[in-house]
């Protein structure tokens, strides 16, 4: 997975968010809300035509900030798909 994360190195380039994600759309977000920071996971094909995962965030993201987010994230998935289970 890659680790393109946090301020830039050296030589390191950014650019905006249309050109990673090639025409790639998400939904919008609520009326009053505006973006500051993003976590982007990446599922991606390499030059050998290998399927893999990849991430990309914003500057200003801090590691321990992220970390809660995504606990939190990885907790409400796990209950949806537990839930699925036990309506099965």
């Amino acid at each position: 997975m890659g680790s393109h994360s946090g301020a830039p190195a050296g030589g390191e380039q950014r650019v905006p968010v249309e050109q990673v994600l090639n025409g790639l759309e998400v939904h919008p977000l609520e009326q009053g809300e505006t973006a500051l920071e993003t976590f982007i996971l990446l599922k991606v094909l390499d030059r050998d035509g290998d399927i893999s995962w990849s991430y990309r965030t914003t500057n200003r993201l801090s590691r321990e900030e992220l970390l809660g987010a995504l606990t939190v994230q990885a907790d409400v998935l796990r209950k949806s798909l537990r839930d699925e289970w036990d309506d099965d």
